[in-house]
């Protein structure tokens, strides 16, 4: 079924499901997938990939193979049961050369998003405050409907018209800059005393982000955008900006301009203080470059203001991209 391995997963362990506490007790913390009646194996996912778990591996870990069906077996992440696909379970028994097969996702910012109170206030959605590693769950009940891939048997290609391009996402985290990690934000801030004190809860402006650059500087980003098929429609331009000062001595609300620009493409708005500032802009196919693209961000200097700190948290391009991938496996 798939073709290109490069995730294998070698190690189990064990978790233990405490069948004293309750449903009710778990499900503010989004733990109502849990059956406290089954058996519950744990593995880490740190990379995004397809992965195979063998019979042996299964089998190592103390999993009863010659007593489960493997049609009876489930894997959950994210509070959710994912499908997956498992060699040889038509038969009902999980014999030597069976595996299962599924696609797992490491650690992104999914579940900071309860932190921010909503996916608007949450500045980076590809990049977890505080690790890129998330636990899978393997169990099994004793149902013959779970989630499963379907196969896909039809092989005649040439009754189908190809595609001309597919849209491809390209995105850049700015969590690390000069093979060291980028400050930790604590967003707008109180002075209490001598001292500031950072408000209570996640601000919108909290979190990883780019080094800054200050008022009157500038940073230029590249992002790869190999292969475009120019024939197709625009690309869009995405990204999360924050201001990181607030120039309390200005006499009006609007203390930050931030401009964005990509070739004969300007995006600009302006701001006041501690912001996310979304950015979204369609950007003509001919503008995009050859391999990659330069964006530029810029802190302009034109309200008098004092001081104009702005951070990256991540920038995105979406662009139409002919069939060749670039030799990629995943």
């Amino acid at each position: 079924m798939f073709e290109n391995y490069r995730n294998t997963i070698i190690s189990f362990s064990f978790l233990i499901v405490f069948t004293s506490f309750s449903l009710v007790s778990f499900a503010q913390f989004n733990n109502s997938w849990i059956n406290y009646n089954q058996q519950y194996y744990k593995f880490k996912i740190a990379e995004t990939g397809i992965f195979r778990i063998d019979s042996a591996t299964l089998f190592n870990v103390g999993i009863p193979l010659s007593t489960i069906n493997p049609q009876n077996l489930q894997i959950f992440a994210r509070g959710q049961e994912i499908p997956i696909y498992i060699e040889g379970e038509n038969d009902g028994i999980f014999n030597t050369s069976d595996y299962i097969e599924f696609y797992a996702q490491h650690n992104d910012g999914w579940l900071d998003e309860q932190l921010y109170g909503s996916a608007v206030n949450h500045p980076n959605p590809y990049y977890s405050l505080t690790t890129d590693t998330i636990s899978y769950f393997l169990t099994w009940n004793n149902s013959t409907s779970n989630l499963r891939f379907t196969v896909e048997t039809d092989t005649s290609f040439s009754s189908y018209t190809p595609i001309d391009f597919v849209l491809k996402e390209n995105i850049e985290i700015y969590t690390q800059g000069n093979g060291t990690v980028n400050p930790y934000y604590d967003g707008e801030t109180i002075s209490v005393g001598n001292s500031s004190v950072s408000l209570f809860g996640y601000a919108s402006t909290e979190g990883w982000f780019d080094s800054p650059y200050n008022l009157g500087g500038s940073k230029t980003k590249n992002i790869n955008t190999q292969n475009a098929y120019l024939a197709g429609s625009d690309a869009k331009l995405q990204a999360v900006v924050t201001g990181q000062s607030n120039d309390a001595n200005m006499s009006t609300s609007i203390n930050q301009h931030l401009r964005v620009s990509l070739g004969s493409t300007v995006w600009d708005t302006t701001f006041n203080g501690y912001k996310k500032i979304d950015v979204n802009q369609n950007i003509p196919l001919n503008q995009l470059g050859t391999n990659t693209t330069s964006v530029t961000f810029s802190s302009i200097n034109s309200l008098g203001s004092g001081v104009a700190r702005q951070a990256i948290a991540y920038l995105k391009i979406t662009y139409p991209h002919t069939l060749d991938f670039e030799g990629a496996t995943s």
